[in-house]
C-alpha cells in the first residue's frame, strides 16, 4: 500500500467524527455589540474580507519560489534544483492551490498554518516526500511542552514532521491569534452595514410614512389599506410607483434616505477598516478610494509587495527552510510582481550587463529565453576603463616634441 494511500484512507475513516468536532469549531461564534455572530466563514461574507484574503493569497500563491545554497567561500550564493515536495508539494493539488491554503488558514481560519510532513517510510528523519495543509481548526498545538508537539486527528507530531506558522503572536503563547477573532467588530458593523442595505431596498418603501386618516376607519378598513399600500410600493420592483389614498387620507413622510443616515459613508469607512487590518491599499479593494501613494501603477504595485505581501513571504521562507539541508534556502521572486514596461526592463537589463552585475545569459533567463548557444553568455563583463579609485595608472613623462631637420640637414642627407 502506498503512502498516499494510507493517508486517504485515514482521512476517510475519521469523516464522521471529524465533522462534528469542525462544525462546533468553525461555527463557534463571537458576539458583537452590532449584534453580528462572527466567525472565519460568516466574516468570509462580506466582500471587503473576501477581496483582502483572495488579494494576498492569490499574490503570494502566484510567485515563483527558488532554491539557494550559500558559497562561504565567495560570500554569495548559487541556485539549486528545488526539492521536489517544493516543486510538487503531493499528487492532489498543484502548488498554487497549496500556497493559497497556506494563507488561506493564516488570514481567515484561525490565524495559524499547519503542514503536515510525510516522510520516507513514516521515518520522521526521512527524506520529505510530499506536504499537505491541515485543517488548522483540528490542530491542537501543546503550550507546555518542552519540544512543540501538535496533535490531529489524534496523532501527535514533532516539528520534524509538522511545520508551524503562526500570524500574529503573542509572548508567551506557540499559536497565533485569529484575526477575524480580534477584529470581530469592525466586520460585523460592516455585516450589519451591509444587511441594512439589503433589507432597505428589499422591504423599504420609497414613501416611507404613515397613513393619517380624518376620521376613525374600522380595523379591517385599516388593514385594507396597509396591505394596498404594501403590495403597491414596497420593495425595489415598486420604487417610484405612483400612490393614490381615498376617503379622505393623507400620507405623512417620515423617512430619511440612506445618504442622510450616512448609510454610504459607513460601509465606506468599514472597507478602508478591513484594509487596514490585512495591510492591504485601501484603492484595492474600493474603487472609490483614491491612491495618494506612487505616481504609478508600478509604484503602488511595489507598495503592495513591500508592506503587504513581504511581511507574509518572509515567514513562509524562514519555516520552510528549516527542512532544507544546511545553507540552503527557499525564497519567493518577487521580482515577477514588478516587472517594469519593456523600454524600462531592456534599460535596466543594459546597465546591469554593462556594470558586470548580470550576465547575458542571466538576463536570457529572465526573458524565459534560452542560453546563448556554446556558453557564450555566461561571462559577465565591464568597460576596461573602469579601475580602483586610487589606483590610477602614472602618467607617462612628456617627451620633448621631434625637432624638424635642417635644411642643412636635408642637403648632407642627399649628397650622401
Amino acid at each position: 500500500m502506498s503512502l498516499f494511500t494510507r493517508i486517504e484512507r485515514r482521512a476517510a475513516s475519521v469523516v464522521g467524527s471529524r465533522a462534528t468536532w469542525r462544525d462546533e469549531v468553525e461555527y463557534s461564534s463571537v458576539a458583537t455589540a452590532s449584534g453580528e455572530e462572527i466567525n472565519p466563514a460568516r466574516a468570509r461574507t462580506l466582500v471587503a474580507v473576501w477581496s483582502c484574503q483572495s488579494l494576498i493569497a492569490d499574490g503570494v500563491a502566484s510567485l515563483p519560489i527558488d532554491t539557494f545554497r550559500k558559497v562561504k567561500r565567495r560570500g554569495s550564493r548559487e541556485t539549486i534544483d528545488s526539492p521536489s515536495w517544493l516543486v510538487a508539494p503531493n499528487p492532489f493539488e498543484t502548488p498554487y492551490t497549496f500556497w493559497h491554503k497556506v494563507m488561506v488558514s493564516l488570514l481567515g481560519e484561525d490565524g495559524n498554518a499547519f503542514i503536515q510532513l510525510a516522510r520516507e517510510g513514516d521515518n520522521p528523519k526521512g527524506n520529505i516526500v510530499a506536504a499537505f495543509v491541515l485543517d488548522p481548526l483540528l490542530v491542537d498545538v501543546d503550550e507546555f511542552s518542552p519540544t512543540p508537539l501538535y496533535t490531529y486527528e489524534g496523532r501527535t507530531f514533532t516539528p520534524d514532521t509538522m511545520i508551524h506558522i503562526p500570524a500574529f503572536t503573542k509572548p508567551g503563547q506557540r499559536r497565533g491569534l485569529s484575526v477575524v477573532e480580534h477584529a470581530a467588530e469592525a466586520i460585523g458593523l460592516g455585516l450589519a452595514a451591509e444587511e441594512f442595505g439589503a433589507r432597505f431596498f428589499s422591504q423599504g418603501t420609497t414613501m416611507a410614512g404613515v397613513v393619517e386618516h380624518p376620521g376613525n376607519p374600522k380595523p379591517g378598513e385599516v388593514a385594507v389599506l396597509a396591505r394596498m399600500l404594501k403590495k403597491s410600493h414596497a420593495g425595489i420592483k415598486n420604487s417610484h410607483a405612483v400612490g393614490i389614498l381615498t376617503g379622505g387620507a393623507s400620507w405623512k413622510s417620515i423617512s430619511i434616505t440612506p445618504e442622510q443616515a450616512q448609510f454610504l459613508e459607513t460601509r465606506r469607512f468599514q472597507n478602508i477598516q478591513i484594509a487596514q487590518l490585512y495591510r492591504v491599499p485601501p484603492h484595492l479593494i474600493d474603487p472609490t478610494v483614491t491612491s495618494s501613494w506612487g505616481s504609478g501603477v508600478e509604484e503602488q504595485n511595489k507598495f503592495f509587495v513591500d508592506y503587504t505581501l513581504v511581511p507574509w513571504l518572509t515567514r513562509l521562507e524562514q519555516a520552510f527552510s528549516r527542512m532544507l539541508p544546511n545553507g540552503q534556502y527557499v525564497k519567493f521572486n518577487v521580482d515577477a510582481r514588478l516587472r517594469a514596461k519593456t523600454a524600462e526592463r531592456f534599460q535596466a537589463y543594459v546597465q546591469a550587463v554593462s556594470n558586470g552585475i548580470m550576465s547575458l545569459d542571466e538576463v536570457r533567463a529572465l526573458e524565459d529565453m534560452q542560453p546563448i548557444p556554446g556558453g557564450k553568455g555566461k561571462a559577465h563583463v565591464r568597460p576596461l576603463n573602469l579601475i580602483e579609485v586610487g589606483k590610477e595608472p602614472p602618467k607617462a613623462a612628456a617627451q620633448p616634441p621631434e625637432s624638424e631637420p635642417t635644411e642643412k640637414e636635408g642637403e648632407e642627407n642627399t649628397d650622401d
